[in-house]
């Protein structure tokens, strides 16, 4: 055998080789995308399942928030709360200054 069929032989040997990969990619293409619109189904699936995810959490979100500011109510509530509880707080302390201060002006006098 000279080199010129060597050659020859090697090239047919990669052109078929090149024709079995070709063939394994396109049915693995055809596995992976059985409804043949382009996209592999496991993400059209995953695709899927993120939209219903923020389907289901912006429905979430809209029970939590029912006068529709932005905020879950209970969030609110609990802030309103503490808020209240700041200035109750506040005031106690700034009573309590007013009449320690009291007292201790009239030990003075």
């Amino acid at each position: 055998m000279d080199f010129k069929d060597l050659l020859e032989r090697t090239k047919e040997l990669a052109r078929s080789a090149a024709k079995e990969v070709e063939g394994k990619l396109r049915e693995l293409k055809e596995k992976l995308d059985q409804d043949k619109d382009g996209r592999p189904d496991v993400l059209e699936k995953a695709l899927k399942e993120a939209e219903k995810a923020l389907e289901e959490a912006k429905a979430k979100l809209a029970q939590l928030d029912q006068d529709k500011d932005g905020l879950p109510d209970t969030l609110k509530g609990l802030s309103e709360a503490a808020k209240k509880a700041a200035e109750t707080a506040k005031a106690k302390a700034e009573e309590a200054a007013r009449l320690l201060q009291e007292r201790l002006g009239k030990k003075e006098g």
